[in-house]
Parts: C-alpha cells; sequence; structure tokens
C-alpha cells in the first residue's frame, strides 16, 4: 500500500533513495533489526558506567570516549553523542551501535545509554519504567554531559528514545543544565496513543513488541517479587489493553489516555526550542503515523522536519551495498554549520 506525504523544503538536502528492492516499509522495519555489522572501534573504547538519576534511581550506559585513557580537554572529541534506543531496545540495538560506530570513527565520543528497564538492568532499580519518568532523564543525561563539558552534546534518539530526546530538548529550553548541541530523532514517537493504535493494528509487529513486554516484566516479577505479580497484565492481548491494566496498577493515572497524555510532544513544545532539532521519518512507517508530524512543520527556524517517502520503523537501510543511511544523515547534520 502506497502512503501519501506532503514534502517539504527543509535546509539540507537529505533524501533516502533506497534500491527498489528494499523499499517495502515492513522490509525495511523487520531487516534492519536483524542485521547487525561488527563495531569494533565503538566497543573497543567502551566504559561501562552507572549513572546517578537522581533519586536513587541508576542508569547503565557506555561510554566511548575519543581521548580514551587521556587527558580531559585535548581536543580529540569533535562532542559527545548521547544515543537513545525505543521501547524494549537498548545500548546494543542494531541501529544504536550502527550510528554510534559511525559517528566514533567520524571523530565523536558516544554515549549509549540504557532507559530504566532496558537491557539487562532490570536489578538496578525496584520501580518499573514508565515513558513519562522523564526527570531521571533529564538528571542522567546531565551527568552523561559532565563527562565532556568543554564539548556540545548532541542527542539522538529513535522511536520512544526519539519521544525523550525531545523533551530533553524541550525541558532545555527552559532550564538550562549543559551545553546541547543538536537532537536529532528517527520516527520518534509523538503521539504515544496513535502510535500504539497502529502498532496493534499489525498482528507482526503486536506480537513483536507483547512478547517483548511479557517477558520483560515477568522478568521484573521474578527479581521482585515482593512488589510484582504481572500475572493479570499478562493476559491481554493488546499492547493498548496491557497499558491500561498496567497503569492503573502501577502509575498515579486513572487510564492509559491519561498517561499516553503525559508524555505527547506537542508543537506547543517544539515551538520554542533554544537548540536545533531535527526529525526524521517515513511516511511509510508502519508504527508512528505520518500525519502526526504535519502540525510540526514551519514551527520553528531550529526544528526541521524530514519525510522520507520509504524507510518504514527506524528502517534506512539500502543494499547493493548495504548501508545504514540514517547514519550519514546524522553526520550531515551534526557537521552542517
Amino acid at each position: 500500500m502506497k502512503t501519501s506525504y506532503k514534502p517539504v523544503k527543509n535546509s539540507l538536502d537529505l533524501a533516502f533513495r533506497p534500491h527498489p528492492l528494499i523499499r517495502n516499509r515492513h522490509l525495511q522495519s523487520i531487516v534492519s533489526s536483524l542485521y547487525k555489522r561488527k563495531s569494533p572501534n565503538l566497543h573497543r573504547a567502551s566504559q561501562e558506567m552507572i549513572v546517578d538519576a537522581g533519586d536513587g534511581v541508576r542508569l547503565q550506559g557506555f561510554y566511548s570516549p575519543q581521548s580514551e585513557g587521556q587527558p580531559k580537554g585535548l581536543g580529540q572529541s569533535k562532542g559527545l553523542v548521547l544515543l537513545l534506543h525505543g521501547w524494549l531496545g537498548h545500548a546494543e540495538s542494531n541501529y544504536v551501535v550502527a550510528i554510534g560506530e559511525y559517528l566514533y570513527q567520524r571523530g565523536y565520543s558516544i554515549f549509549r545509554l540504557n532507559l530504566r528497564d532496558h537491557g539487562d538492568t532490570f536489578h538496578l532499580n525496584p520501580g518499573v519504567f514508565r515513558s513519562d519518568l522523564l526527570d531521571e532523564a533529564v538528571n542522567a543525561t546531565q551527568r552523561i554531559a559532565e563527562l565532556e563539558d568543554d564539548r556540545p552534546l548532541h542527542l539522538i534518539g529513535a522511536s520512544l528514545g526519539g519521544n525523550f530526546a525531545l523533551r530533553l530538548a524541550w525541558r532545555h529550553s527552559q532550564e538550562r543544565r549543559y551545553n546541547l548541541g543538536h537532537t536529532i530523532t528517527i520516527c520518534p514517537v509523538l503521539d504515544p496513543y496513535t502510535s500504539t493504535a497502529a502498532l496493534d493494528n499489525h498482528p507482526i509487529y503486536l506480537h513483536y513488541f507483547r512478547s517483548k513486554w511479557r517477558r520483560a516484566l515477568k522478568k521484573k516479577q521474578t527479581l521482585f517479587p515482593n512488589l510484582y505479580n504481572f500475572s493479570e497484565e499478562l493476559t491481554h492481548k493488546t499492547c493498548m489493553t496491557l497499558t491500561d491494566a498496567f497503569i492503573k496498577r502501577y502509575a498515579p493515572y486513572p487510564d492509559a489516555t491519561a498517561y499516553f497524555k503525559r508524555y505527547t510532544i506537542t508543537p506547543e513544545m517544539m515551538r520554542n526550542l533554544r537548540s536545533p532539532a531535527t526529525i526524521i521519518t517515513a511516511a511509510d512507517d508502519p508504527v508512528v503515523p505520518v500525519a502526526d508530524f504535519y502540525p510540526f512543520h514551519n514551527l520553528s527556524p531550529r526544528l526541521q522536519v524530514y519525510i522520507q517517502p520509504y524507510g518504514g520503523h527506524v528502517g534506512f537501510i539500502d543494499i547493493f551495498p548495504y548501508r545504514r543511511w540514517i547514519s550519514e544523515a546524522a553526520l550531515t547534520i551534526l557537521e552542517n554549520k
């Protein structure tokens, strides 16, 4: 099915033109999560860190500095890039590692953060992950920025990580805590309600995300049996109803709709950004509806929105040769002065 979209003129000529054989939105979404290339440079320099996110919250991350083993401030790093994964992803997700390796090879320090209860971090905090918990992400980001406080901190987030990145940029426009450079988001979830509904409408994606969430809840319950019993939640057949049941028991909201509103990105939030931000999405994304992005065009000279005709959900892969276009696009954006 062909998806229509509204092309918009932007300051950079970013165009994704994949080979016709790989243009299908489901191929873009699924193949990109299956094929993983080696990233020897990024991992060789990687240092595991536990970040103090305030109020006793601890988050795991992996720091790959350019100036490994040398005093800070020698000028090796072009800047520090904080990479934020999507819902139920982690710091080793293919797209996170691929972007990290590409930018690391071109002079940027990289920090890959695991949000609460993502990756193998269920044991670090008794509280469960919720997408509305922005304060801990703000505090963690400030701690990470301090690793290279003489350099700009750039944010790159995909899917739900893109939602977090945009809210971090919005919060930074209200209270500056560090030297925020550019915020780049890939298929960010702007309206969690419409994205959850879209996800539930596709059996493949519903099965994938529901299964991963069920496994995550079971791990949390095993580690904290005195706090959690998710047996009722695990019976739900859709992510929408599972969210509703989960929120009613473990969050201060009456239902999923109220919860979703808490972390919805609105045009008003993006109108007065104080640092540059770029949104890249695909018109054929099966999870994040392209219509959600139209109200964000021409809001602010600091916000650029690029809608590509192809790409699926956080895909943007090409073949002959195989490449992840989004890594190249991120570098172009960061180095456009």
